[in-house]
């Protein structure tokens, strides 16, 4: 499912705004599920995980990644949300070239870990299920939701 939802999101060059919405919306339930159910696995305190990644995504890639699904989502990336709805009570700005921006990075952190031996592999799982509770859960869910109210008439 992540390397799929990779697959798009490397895609998007090439897909018009209705596409790769589209698309992302029919994905993202199935990642956030997936990512929801990962195992809890212990973590070693060995430094072998970094060591044995690929390069993550540069901050110059990202923003390269960014800045062209912003183009291509037009009047289309810019959203209110709720940053806490526990807690907060005022509406800010969302992006969701951002939000898709940063589930593809973290996501695709956690595919170049698949070639790991078992304890590396274990602790590349931990990375990516405190990263989906920390960070880009939040991102993924924001994207579907505001994929959601984009696409609703066009899917209805």
């Amino acid at each position: 499912i992540a390397s799929q939802f990779c697959k798009i999101v490397d895609s998007a060059p090439g897909l018009d705004r209705l596409e790769l919405l589209s698309s992302l919306y029919k994905i993202l339930p199935r990642l956030i599920h997936q990512a929801a159910v990962l195992p809890t696995l212990p973590v070693s305190d060995s430094d072998a995980l970094l060591e044995a990644r690929q390069t993550p995504m540069q901050h110059a890639e990202f923003l390269l990644l960014y800045e062209s699904l912003k183009i291509r989502l037009g009047d289309w990336d810019l959203y209110w949300l709720v940053f806490d709805p526990t807690k907060d009570s005022e509406a800010i700005r969302g992006s969701l070239a951002n939000d898709i921006a940063d589930v593809y990075r973290d996501v695709k952190e956690g595919l170049d870990c698949q070639d790991l031996d078992l304890a590396l592999l274990s602790d590349a799982i931990w990375e990516w299920r405190i990263g989906f509770y920390s960070h880009w859960g939040r991102h993924a869910i924001n994207a579907l939701c505001t994929s959601h109210f984009l696409l609703e008439n066009t899917l209805s």
